[in-house]
């Protein structure tokens, strides 16, 4: 797999570096391991240039990774909506991270989009629409983190990726990859972890505190949805579970609480397909997609849940009730039916 950045954009990036002085960095809503990976690493590196580098979050991370070094200073837009403005009314330079469209970052969208400071993105999602002044984007790759670790390097900013830097990044590829389970079947992937393995890495350490932290209503709500919210179509190779209001309210529903859930259908043999959707109190249901083969996820997502993402794993969002978010997603597999067969 090749993820050469071209000479132009890295010629750009080192350009902004050195000439500007403050850098916030922002990453999608509900970030995830790879949002969370990529903004701490280039925050720490920027700071060991002596750079001032905040990040601001749309909303607040789970709580599973608060250990990663630089978290506790994050700005979470939604509790500091004034302090996050000043912030980006006070930048030089804004680094947007793993998004590929400005509405991911929900209440963020207008300011960084309208923002009239220079732009860097990284990115490995398809369908990339966001204007910058260097983008990095390569939807192959299975990790912005990864993505983050050549631009460094082909920067020239290797000497920067000490111990933190190294688990952020870890940090990213192994979740997005579900520990190396999927979009990682390419050597390069395999000496970039290799290589921050020999930094020096806590690698159980991190695993123990992203995968051995669930509280117990957590497991709860696990048992619960599987028990009475999984339904499995066999003729149609498709799974799928719903975490309704009441579940929420019943196990004390915490952000991050249904990492993981969408691939537990995965297991069941034959299943090629499956989703989880979430509903949330402002009329909205989330939906997250997870297939395997030549099954494309990203397209269906695209046309019944307006989103996107990779070709085995993505997500959208349904304006309306659960109920009728599942009804559409049926009707979808049906018409998707010789796909799955």
């Amino acid at each position: 797999m090749d993820f050469t950045i071209a000479p132009q954009v890295i010629s750009k990036i080192k350009q902004l570096i050195s000439e500007n002085q403050s850098f916030t960095i922002t990453t999608h809503h509900n970030s995830d391991g790879d949002a969370m990976g990529s903004s701490t690493a280039i925050a720490e590196v920027l700071r060991q240039m002596g750079k001032t580098a905040n990040i601001v979050l749309p909303n607040d991370y789970p709580a599973f990774f608060r250990w990663m070094n630089g978290a506790k200073e994050i700005i979470n837009y939604e509790r500091k909506p004034k302090e996050s403005q000043a912030i980006f009314n006070a930048t030089d330079v804004i680094i947007c991270l793993d998004f590929n469209q400005l509405n991911r970052i929900d209440g963020l969208e207008q300011i960084v989009g309208q923002s009239p400071k220079a732009k860097i993105v990284v990115d490995h999602h398809l369908g990339l629409n966001i204007e910058a002044d260097a983008i990095v984007s390569f939807p192959d790759a299975s990790s912005t983190c990864e993505l983050v670790y050549h631009m460094l390097q082909a920067c020239g900013y290797g000497q920067y990726i000490n111990r933190n830097v190294a688990e952020s990044l870890y940090t990213g590829i192994v979740t997005d990859t579900g520990r190396l389970d999927y979009a990682s079947s390419y050597s390069d992937i395999y000496m970039v972890v290799g290589n921050l393995v020999e930094k020096g890495i806590r690698k159980f350490f991190i695993h123990d505190n992203i995968y051995n932290v669930y509280t117990y209503n957590r497991m709860r709500l696990q048992a619960a949805v599987l028990h009475e919210n999984m339904c499995f179509l066999p003729e149609f190779h498709t799974a799928y579970i719903t975490i309704n209001q009441k579940n929420k309210k019943q196990y004390d529903f915490q952000l991050g609480d249904s990492e993981g859930f969408v691939n537990i259908p995965m297991v069941i043999k034959d299943v090629k397909f499956c989703a989880l959707f979430t509903e949330y109190e402002n009329g909205t249901v989330k939906v997250s997609l997870r297939s395997k083969g030549k099954f494309p996820a990203n397209k269906f997502a695209e046309d019944y849940f307006a989103g996107g993402g990779h070709f085995n794993a993505a997500g959208g969002k349904y304006i309306g009730s659960l109920a009728d978010a599942v009804q559409t997603f049926v009707n979808g597999v049906h018409t998707y039916k010789e796909l799955l067969q």
